[in-house]
């Protein structure tokens, strides 16, 4: 996926300008695998030859890999195939999610800076993160939510949130960072990680 297909079909006996008609089929191949959505067309045969490219969308959906058929026609209406049917493997293309916190356990107070790290995700991807676990609430936190979205720009992404040192002795708490593709928090990618939030006990 996202990689440019170029096929070359050369010819005998066949007069210089005539149309050949091609056409891309497959299990599960549609408009959306091919940029520009066209699983058809025609060209004309130059000096024996007749040379096709087509770019492969890259949407990285975890489907599996694809067989792609390329057929050739001497008519428009596809009924009268010449040469042989060729199969092309279209190898899928799944992105990777990367989510470190700075540290595994961090005082009342401090700052927990996360990076994220990813591949094969385009440049201004937005993604989706959350903080929860139990006894987790937005008061734990110094004006910051407990869900937001971050960009992601060359492969990376950070996320920064100030804890409150609300001086209650409640005991340690575990704060858990997910990370999603939708807005709606039902897509998570990469691991839940887990920081111990210290208690800070007045003395």
């Amino acid at each position: 996926e996202g990689g440019t297909l170029k096929t070359s079909i050369r010819t005998t006996e066949v007069p210089e300008n005539t149309t050949l008609y091609w056409s891309l089929s497959g299990d599960g191949i549609n408009s959306d695998d091919i940029v520009g959505g066209i699983l058809e067309g025609s060209g004309k045969v130059k000096k024996g030859i007749l040379n096709l490219s087509h770019k492969l969308d890259k949407d990285l959906i975890t489907e599996g890999d694809e067989t792609l058929k390329i057929k050739l026609f001497k008519d428009a209406e596809r009924t009268e195939q010449v040469g042989d049917t060729k199969e092309i493997t279209i190898e899928d293309v799944i992105p990777t999610y990367s989510v470190k916190p700075s540290t595994s356990s961090i005082a009342e107070g401090g700052t927990l800076k996360t990076f994220i790290k990813t591949t094969e995700v385009p440049s201004n991807t937005i993604l989706y993160w959350s903080l929860s676990g139990d006894g987790i609430d937005s008061n734990d936190l110094i004006r910051s939510d407990l869900t937001g979205a971050a960009k992601v720009i060359n492969g990376q992404s950070s996320l920064s949130h100030k804890l409150n040192k609300d001086l209650i002795t409640e005991g340690d708490e575990t704060l858990k960072i997910k990370l999603f593709k939708d807005a709606e928090r039902t897509e998570q990618v990469g691991d839940t990680k887990e920081i111990t939030i210290l208690d800070v006990i007045p003395t």
